[in-house]
């Protein structure tokens, strides 16, 4: 138990509470009641009992004032078209979605092999390699039409992940039926490791029109083989290298660990605006489930709000804390996100939220988890513009000239441009920083899983919260285990039954 249970924290009987939910037994896995509550240093902390088990305790945020703030942001709902189960044993252990789920996927993910070149220690699913399961095309076709319909043939985004889904035997099928499928963005997560050794395969990615979300967690050699085991830092360079010779469309995904790497994020942030071809990082925190990463040290874990302080403090003003606003499409302790405007001319990026309100900008992400070049993304920039040519300022005036000419590019007059080549624009012109806090069993919160935008998908058109999967589902599938875990009838959260004890404000800060 030791191993797998955040270390206890002494709570006094004055902590105030922020809110009340459903967790999980870090050991058993049965649902059981949990708070959330601010401690007297500040700080906002889960506690909770299991009955066979005892008290467990794990730190959400180190700023108890910014979880609140945070936590009372409201989720536009936007449920799914269909469930595929009613509620019968409680939340977690009705997803398919079932009828209380609260948001529709947005970020489509689908598991399509089980083989990994790799052995990570923080790697938190379960993976087998021996006799590795590979999904039939066929199989995968079905995921598509389902997702398609579901989103009446406008499907923004879909991600092929494992194992290493570059391991696929038919990988570029896959990626071919979803680009045919008529997806936007069709990504693939990687370590790297065959896309740098074989040129061939990048230049087969660039062809599809494939994104490739690469793990990327340290430029130290030390840093990367404590998270990753194995030394692949010359290696992640190359494969770097690579996707921008044949300008293939890249996302970064490092894993922030408290005491390893979370000092390198403002290089590389700024590695992922020094590469044209990369749109994206995505800052993951570490999470504490799966074969390996149940296990790590959990001297690493590192809350939401400390990546955020690290942004800060390690960009040198680049970006900070204001910049960042929750993602519309999920729990806004799930998603932060901020947008940079770059210069082409080689001044220093512009966040979105130096010339727009987090409400507007709120409102350009609207119904996609990504930013997408839409009539009120061009509202917005327009009123930008008006605001920028009444300020009396140099860096008022250079991102006045940045931003025009990009409405410009984008929104031509008296033409309108297909999704795909305003997208190109926007996407060269704009990059993103992501944060998003993964749960383990620790810091499971039916809440949070409610409200999740992220699924895996089925052939059977079921999806489950990536969350959910990770900690709970996986581990009984066949195509993941040597020993599938069993487990019968449990008892979950009868949803809504959340209480909020803060007042909910109305605003996105």
């Amino acid at each position: 138990m030791q191993a797998r249970v955040e270390s206890q924290k002494t709570f006094a009987s004055t902590c105030e509470p922020i809110h009340r939910t459903t967790s999980l037994c870090a050991v058993c896995k049965e649902a059981i009641p949990a708070e959330v509550v601010e401690t007297a240093d500040g700080e906002a902390w889960m506690r909770k009992e299991c009955p066979a088990h005892g008290a467990q305790s794990v730190v959400l945020s180190r700023d108890a004032g910014w979880y609140r703030r945070t936590h009372a942001i409201p989720t536009p709902p936007a449920p799914p078209p269909k469930t595929a189960r009613e509620v019968e044993l409680g939340c977690p252990f009705d997803c398919g979605p079932c009828a209380s789920h609260e948001q529709d996927v947005k970020l489509p993910v689908v598991t399509i092999t089980s083989a990994c070149n790799l052995d990570c220690p923080i790697c938190y699913v379960h993976n087998k390699n021996d006799d590795a399961f590979h999904m039939e095309l066929s199989e995968f076709q079905d995921v598509l039409a389902h997702l398609v319909a579901d989103h009446h043939g406008d499907l923004d985004l879909i991600n092929l992940t494992g194992g290493d889904p570059s391991l696929h035997p038919q990988i570029f099928e896959f990626l071919q039926a979803a680009r045919d499928a008529g997806v936007h963005r069709v990504s693939l997560c990687t370590n790297g490791i065959r896309l740098a050794k074989d040129e061939s395969v990048v230049a087969r990615l660039a062809e599809i029109g494939a994104r490739v979300a690469l793990s990327f967690d340290s430029f130290e050699t030390e840093a990367d083989y404590l998270l990753q085991g194995a030394n692949l830092v010359a290696l992640k360079h190359r494969c770097l290298d690579l996707l921008e010779k044949h300008d293939v469309d890249t996302t970064l995904i490092p894993v922030m660990t408290k005491g390893v790497n979370e000092h390198e994020v403002g290089a590389l942030i700024q590695l992922s605006l020094d590469r044209p071809n990369i749109r994206h990082i995505e800052l993951h925190t570490m999470t504490y489930t799966g074969q390996s990463g149940g296990d790590f040290d959990r001297s690493g874990r590192i809350t939401m709000d400390e990546v955020l302080d690290a942004i800060t403090e390690h960009t040198e003003g680049l970006l900070r804390h204001a910049d960042f606003v929750p993602s519309p499409c999920a729990h806004p302790l799930c998603y932060q996100i901020a947008y940079l405007l770059m210069d082409p001319a080689g001044g220093p990026p512009v966040p979105f939220l130096r010339f727009m309100t987090p409400e507007e900008m709120y409102a350009c992400l609207g119904d996609h988890l990504y930013l997408e070049p839409s009539p009120t993304l061009e509202t917005v920039f327009l009123d930008a513009i008006d605001r920028l040519w009444v300020e009396d300022d140099d860096e008022s005036a250079r991102i006045l000239g940045v931003l025009s000419r990009l409405v410009r590019r984008m929104f031509p007059a008296g033409q309108a441009l297909s999704r795909e080549d305003a997208l190109g624009i926007s996407e060269r012109a704009i990059k993103a920083v992501y944060v998003h806090t993964h749960m383990d069993e620790e810091s499971f919160d039916v809440e949070r899983l409610a409200r999740c935008c992220d699924s895996n998908c089925y052939a059977d058109g079921s999806t489950i919260p990536v969350c959910s999967y990770n900690v709970l589902y996986r581990e009984k599938e066949g195509r993941f285990m040597d020993a599938p875990a069993q487990w019968g009838a449990r008892v979950g959260a009868q949803l809504p039954q959340l209480i909020r004890i803060e007042e909910p404000k109305n605003h996105v800060h």
